[in-house]
């Protein structure tokens, strides 16, 4: 027996003093075993009615979750608390008793989920892995996630983490903390910076050695992040002890300076919040998913250095000054398979099982670890087993277990009655496996039981976790936290092969990852809603009973009886009866007292265990009938009518006892062993399955073995049994052991041997095997089975409007426009055509506000199985917001991220985009949108905003408008119901009402769904959008974002080593030299890769956490960006007119807007520079890149510049558009998702008439200076998909710029050109033609290529010319553009043949991506025809006589 609390005081010895026997410091234990003995917890008290929920209470709101666990503390001289803290980054201690709030305190805001777009943890993310307490200063410890300089957002560049100690009873920060701990290089590897905005810390923590470790993973495996180890010391004022991270130089891949980009090496630790495995000053991880494998194919022991450490299990050693070095590892062997797949092994953590039971021969320690891939690994802890170090290059483990599917959460153990481990694979039973020891001694593991039920089908299942009443064999239960089941409670012990669920009141689904806390007979754990539960006993019991009642050893045959003491603590009318749990213990009513007892009264009864009826094997005439050797119980319950009320009248009694056998008796558990399946050609096939049995002499005499044999039946239909010797171990049709007991082996009382066996074919087909054992114990058999198959297949596609199935790559769920209002639904699915069940291994579905996937928890979850030829869906959602009429649309898009274990099948990024279009009414322009488009909400009183007034009894805003129209006014208004109103002044900005206070919400007597002003005299105003356009006479600016330029004092440092990061902390951060320092109210960050080591010519040196940078004052919510070689940036440019709807600029100084452009095969298409801003406009990029011949803008914020274009990177035909509006300008565009809206300078920049004059007040020292870089560019013409450029370059700057107080750039601005080509890559304009409703393509004369919001007549031809290089190949001759934003393309001539439309009203809507051009209008298209077609003639596939025309006046 392990003495569990004794070890966990070795283990931390500075949590002697005040450490209670109840209290939970930490999540579970230190090793991570999961097994808590000290906790009172007996199971004759959880199974009966006074154990029960004592308290369930709702702290915040719904929006707050508990992703850390609750831990338990008895503070020195005071009553058991629990500490809690929330995604919130609100911590709080509760009356561990009664729930009453003690103290609360919110340390900083938390970081928001919806800057980062992964759906893992809602809404918030601030303290998410569980804090670890130190009872010797009273101190708990935890990382917080919040913004720089205590913002409230920020984006992922403004992201940081904190660390606090606070004192438990005050709940304020300890002298010395918090420690920020951003801004500081890896010590493997310093050009790897610690940069919280792109981490999560999930793990719980652990202390070891005075420093508090902390373990970071990835969002989604989104952005350039690498998993990473972080110590701290507990000590004031010493700080970030170490960082080491998981990918690092020479096998990781290069420093990206990119944070928004998944180039980090990945490697995450994150274990679905286990904690850190620690023993005595070395701590276990595993990790995920990485980019570098630099093992690559060639075996390597644990102890050689390893750079990349994805999909490992790593032993690290934590010295006393902190400093953290790998000292081993395991790889498993098919790890790179494992990435490809998404089957991260680091989705559980690791747990060290107890020594005193779980060791071997040779091997004294062990841990075991289980992920994704579904293999449980049992590892020698002191040599873990590194890469291909086993036989034929597997996996040197001591086991290896395949399980039915992924494991989130870990394993769990449970140390007494032999050993036990546990673990849950996703929407499977909970399995139990049994260690015992081969001929050689060496730990086998062997599935003894399972619960009768499935785990629910999703991701959340917790670690499982054992506890026992006072470390007492036969006490233990295991208990599971489910997400949908909610909490669950079972016998540790399976009883013929079933682990017995005990009954616990219902707590409903739980969060996920979630394992109770334990107090003193008290748990505690929190649901999905933001509930925390206490579940325990109660104290009002009206007796007090001597259990439990231990019977000792009872032979089968024989009786013992034991006496029960009770006293009566309060006044009792009568003692009614008592019950047993099962019929071989006895207790009589007759021996019970009768008539009232008074409190403090006492009486004795006996009970008698009694198995003189019993049998070890199922015979005739046997009461009970088969009863096992070993370790039996069962409840006594003592029923009585209580004078007091509130008292429980139930009071149960625990019995326990062991079963002993006279005679030798052999037990085979498992009775059936199910390998589960092969796939056939996969690397796990070369080595096959492995499993064992467990041959166990439970009697009470020595067991000889007598022979063994197998057969392919024993079924009596099948005829005569013919049993088969067993050679050089092959048990049959695939099945083998390396180790059988032998004849005349002898088996002592009590021992027991596993029996290990492998299961290895290469066809496919379902196989089964018996394997018999003669004993002189008995004849026992075992049945063997297993099946081979092929791969699963994978393949996925969106639902079309048509009500099919679209399977092109890449995939694009277009819904095209949604009405404002409106709730639209279709479907992503996930098909398995192969011969294995499939697995998703990853799923970030999409969760904006109108773009999401609405049963996120259930459609394609991650561990999600999709049996062979089945298909598993997900639905996405569009629910467009209610927004009233004549407003501009607007876009959204997202993407849902998806794998499986197909390794052919890879990363999908599923675009979903939509159009919100608003009803348009009221006089029309003539692409039938709205004149008059909506401006505010005004307040109308105190003075007219606008002058002419009309009542209309049927009023809406069409009918205001029209009227207003006919009388020639700019302005129209609707007030009160039924007043219009007209003006030719707009409205003052300083009445201006945002929309989210409605104030206008009046409704419209002639159309009810539409506002007519507001009460309290508020006005809803509409402006003619071709005589106004709104600015700040009538629209109130937005906050400031003006910047103040600053710059450091010189320094001397080389950068090749130190990456350029962001961040406004007065805190340490790294610094290259020659950079310019601004501070900025608008969250910001830039990002400038450099080759070649930048120096300045100060003479004086700094660390690269210069003090010289601490002292940069910074505004509130500011940022300020270090960009080496930088100088000042023009603050004004002459730009091109804006139009007043989202789009991109046409021209803006010397650049002109190209197209929409996908990003580069591999990386960025623009690599000259990175810039980000929450408050992005074209402007904005424009001024950052002003020098460089490229400039694009991506995803609303972010800006990239560059002299050429990547490889791979063209105008985008097919997928994502460029239809994301700019953060800091709603009228713009800022391209989408993985495109960008492109800009290019026609003129070669050396020859530019690019000219600025800067004019700056500084002290007479100062100096600036700037030269752009010179570029060489082909001329092109912007109709060219994948334009080239030959560019050089120079750039020097001075760096000593004291403080400029005014600056000015003056930019002399081309106009580009209108295009006078009349042939567009080989297309040549026919004309407009109509394309009336009733054709043969969903109501077009035309197939339907795609929409659009940057089309053009090249995107739309260039679109149509890709298909030729699709599978299958098209050609397309004829191309159509219609609605200023659709394209349609044929390999025929339209039909049927349209009629040619000639006037002024004709295809008259410009087209969105180029005003200056024409693309159609309503059911009328442009239509292009290659110059190598004839559109007229006898063919079938053309048009027999030219078409009739007609014209439109």
């Amino acid at each position: 027996m392990w003495p569990k609390l004794f070890l966990l005081l070795a283990l931390v010895p500075t949590f002697v003093h005040s450490l209670a026997a109840t209290d939970e410091i930490q999540d579970a234990d230190p090793a991570q075993s999961g097994y808590m003995g000290n906790h009172n917890m007996h199971p004759a008290t959880v199974g009966s009615a006074i154990f029960g929920q004592l308290w369930k209470n709702f702290y915040g709101n719904n929006k707050e979750k508990w992703y850390a666990k609750p831990l338990v503390y008895t503070p020195p001289g005071g009553s058991q608390l629990v500490f809690l803290a929330s995604t919130l980054n609100i911590i709080r201690t509760v009356d561990a008793v009664n729930g009453t709030l003690l103290n609360q305190r919110t340390v900083q805001p938390p970081f928001l989920q919806s800057d980062i777009g992964c759906t893992d943890i809602p809404d918030y993310i601030g303290i998410v892995g569980t804090p670890i307490i130190d009872p010797n200063t009273n101190t708990v410890f935890f990382f917080s996630k919040g913004y720089k300089n205590g913002a409230s957002n920020g984006g992922v560049a403004n992201g940081i983490y904190q660390f606090y100690a606070v004192d438990i009873l005050t709940l304020q920060d300890k002298p010395g903390f918090p420690i920020l701990v951003d801004g500081r290089p890896a010590d493997n590897d310093n050009t790897r910076y610690f940069i919280g905005g792109t981490v999560l810390q999930r793990p719980s923590l652990t202390l070891i050695n005075g420093y508090v470790v902390g373990a970071f993973g990835g969002h989604c495996d989104l952005f350039n992040y690498t998993g990473m180890l972080v110590s701290i010391s507990t000590l004031p004022w010493v700080g970030v002890a170490s960082i080491y991270a998981m990918e690092a130089s020479p096998g990781a891949p290069p420093v990206q300076p990119d944070i928004m980009v998944q180039k980090g090496g990945k490697a995450g630790i994150w274990a679905s919040g286990m904690g850190i495995a620690t023993d005595s000053g070395r701590i276990y991880i595993a990790t995920g998913n990485g980019i570098g494998h630099a093992n690559g194919d060639v075996a390597a022991s644990g102890r050689t250095p390893l750079s990349t450490l994805d999909e490992v299990v790593g032993n690290f050693a934590v010295s006393s000054n902190g400093k953290i070095t790998l000292s081993d590892y395991f790889e498993p062997y098919e790890y790179v398979s494992m990435d490809a797949g998404d089957r991260d092994l680091g989705s559980a953590g690791v747990m060290l099982l107890d020594p005193t039971t779980f060791s071997g021969a040779g091997i004294s320690r062990m841990a075991v670890t289980i992920g994704k891939n579904g293999k449980a690994y049992v590892l020698d802890a002191n040599n873990l087993g590194g890469f291909k170090q086993g036989s034929g290059g597997t996996d040197n483990v001591i086991q290896t277990i395949i399980s039915a599917g992924a494991v989130f959460g870990g394993p769990g153990s449970y140390p007494l009655e032999g050993g036990y481990i546990y673990f849950t694979p996703v929407g499977y039973p909970t399995v139990a496996y049994k260690m015992g020891l081969d001929s050689a001694g060496k730990p086998v593991f062997t599935q003894v039981g399972a619960t009768a039920a499935n785990a629910a089908g999703r991701v959340g299942i917790g670690i499982p976790t054992v506890t026992t009443y006072k470390d007492q064999p036969g006490t233990g239960i295991l208990w599971i936290s489910d997400p949908s089941a909610g909490l669950q409670a079972f016998n540790a012990v399976p009883v013929n092969g079933v682990l017995t669920q005990i009954n616990i009141p219902a707590t409903g689904g739980l969060n996920k990852f979630q394992r109770p806390a334990f107090g003193d007979a008290r748990l505690y754990t929190s649901d999905s809603n933001g509930h925390v539960i206490c579940l325990g006993s109660p104290v009002a019991l009206p007796l007090n009973c001597s259990t439990p009642v231990d019977f000792g050893d009872v032979s089968i045959g024989s009786t013992a009886t034991r006496t029960i003491n009770c006293t009566a603590l309060i006044a009792i009318s009568s003692i009614n009866g008592c019950t047993t749990g099962k019929k071989e213990f006895q207790c009589s009513n007759a021996t019970l007292p009768k008539g009232a007892l008074s409190a403090g009264q006492t009486f004795s009864f006996p009970v008698t265990w009694n198995l003189t009826q019993a049998a070890i094997n199922d015979a005739q005439n046997a009461s009970y009938g088969i009863v096992l050797p070993g370790v039996a119980g069962t409840n006594l319950d003592i029923y009585t009518t209580n004078v007091p009320a509130k008292y429980s009248n139930d009071l149960p009694i625990s019995l326990t006892g062991n079963t002993v056998s006279q005679d030798p008796f052999l037990t085979i558990n498992p009775p059936e062993v199910d390998f589960g399946g092969i796939v056939v050609g996969s690397q796990a096939s070369q080595s096959g399955l492995d499993a064992a049995v467990i041959l166990s002499n439970v009697g009470a005499q020595s067991l000889k073995f007598l022979g063994s044999a197998w057969t392919g039946s024993i079924m009596p239909g099948d005829g005569p049994i013919v049993w088969n010797n067993i050679t050089n171990g092959y048990l049959g049709n695939g099945f083998s052991s390396s180790s059988l007991p032998n004849v005349g082996d002898i088996l002592a009382t009590g021992a027991s041997i596993s029996v290990p066996l492998n299961f290895l074919v290469s066809s496919t087909g379902a196989y089964t095997t018996f394997v018999q054992f003669w004993t002189t114990g008995g004849n026992k058999n075992v049945l063997l089975t297993g099946s081979a198959s092929t791969a699963p297949i994978a393949n996925i596609s969106v639902s079309t409007v048509e009500g099919g199935w679209d399977y092109s790559n890449p995939v694009v769920m277009d819904f095209g426009n949604a009405a404002a209002g409106s709730t639209t639904s279709r479907y992503i699915q996930i098909c398995n055509s192969g011969g294995s069940s499939l697995t998703i291994t990853k799923s970030k579905p999409p969760i904006q506000q109108e773009l999401l996937a609405p049963n996120s928890n259930t459609d394609l979850h991650e561990g999600q199985v999709v049996p062979i030829n089945s298909c598993a869906k997900g639905q996405v959602s569009i629910v467009a917001a209610p927004l009233g009429v004549n407003r501009l649309d607007h876009s959204v898009s997202d993407v849902w991220i998806l794998n499986t274990d197909d390794v052919t099948f890879g990363v999908h990024d599923v675009a979903v985009q939509a159009n919100i279009v608003t009803r348009q009414v009221g006089p029309l322009l003539a692409n039938g949108s709205a004149e008059y488009l909506y401006l505010g909400c005004y307040s109308d009183g105190s003075g007219r905003q606008l002058q002419k007034q009309y009542n209309i009894a049927s009023n809406e805003n069409g009918v205001c408008q029209t009227t207003c129209f006919n009388a020639g006014y700019k302005f129209a208004g609707t007030e009160y119901h039924t007043e219009c109103w007209c003006g030719n002044k707009p409205p003052a900005a300083s009445r201006y009402t945002a929309d989210s206070l409605k104030k206008c919400a009046f409704s419209c007597p002639g159309d009810t769904s539409q506002a007519c002003g507001g009460d309290g005299t508020y006005i809803s105003v509409y402006y003619d959008r071709t005589k106004y356009t709104p600015g700040l006479d009538s629209i109130p600016p937005p906050v400031s974002s003006s910047s103040s330029v600053l710059t450091s004092t010189s320094t001397s440092i080389s950068s090749a080593s130190l990456p350029t990061v962001s961040t406004s902390s007065s805190t340490d951060l790294p610094v290259s030299p020659g950079s310019s320092v601004s501070s900025s109210a608008s969250s910001s960050a830039v990002f400038t890769p450099s080759s070649t080591d930048l120096t300045s010519s100060s003479s004086s040196a700094v660390s690269p956490f210069s003090s010289s940078i601490s002292s940069i004052p910074t505004t509130s919510s500011s940022t300020f960006s270090i960009v080496p070689g930088t100088s000042t940036t023009p603050t004004s440019a002459s730009t091109a007119p804006k139009p007043t709807g989202p789009t991109n600029l046409p021209t803006i100084g010397a650049y002109s807007y190209i197209g929409c452009y996908t990003e580069a095969t591999t990386g960025r298409a623009l690599t000259g520079k990175a810039y980000y801003n929450n408050s992005m406009t074209i402007e904005m990029c424009y001024a950052q890149c002003t020098g460089f011949a490229w400039f694009g803008l991506e995803y609303r914020r972010e800006c990239f510049c560059g002299n050429s274009l990547q490889t791979g990177s063209a105008v985008s035909t097919s997928g994502n558009t460029c239809s994301l509006t700019c953060l800091g300008d709603g009228t713009e565009l800022c391209g989408g998702s993985s495109r960008l809206s492109m800009y290019n300078n026609l003129s070669p920049v050396g020859g530019s008439s690019l000219s600025s004059s800067v004019s700056s007040t500084t002290s007479p020292s100062s100096s600036s200076s700037s030269s752009v870089p010179p570029s060489t560019i082909a001329s092109q013409s912007p109709s060219e998909s994948n334009p080239t450029s030959t560019t050089s370059s120079t750039q020097s700057s001075t760096t000593s710029i004291p403080a400029v107080t005014s600056t000015s750039t003056t930019l002399a601005t081309t106009t580009k050109p209108t295009s006078t080509a009349t042939v567009v890559r080989g297309f040549s304009p026919a004309g407009c033609f109509a394309d009336p409703a009733g054709g043969p393509y969903t109501g077009h004369n035309l197939p339907k290529l795609f929409s659009n919001d940057s089309m053009t007549p090249d995107l739309c031809i260039s679109s149509a010319l890709a298909r030729l290089s699709a599978t299958p190949a098209t050609t397309y001759a004829y191309v159509g553009l219609e609605y200023g934003r659709e394209c349609y393309a044929g390999s025929v001539a339209p039909t049927p043949e349209p009629t040619s439309l000639a006037g002024t009203k004709v295809c008259t809507m410009t087209c969105k991506g180029d005003a200056k051009q024409s693309c159609g209008g309503p059911n009328m298209y442009n239509l292009w025809v290659a110059t190598t077609a004839t559109i007229t003639g006898t063919a079938s596939s053309q048009w027999q006589s030219a078409p009739a025309v007609s014209t439109v006046a």
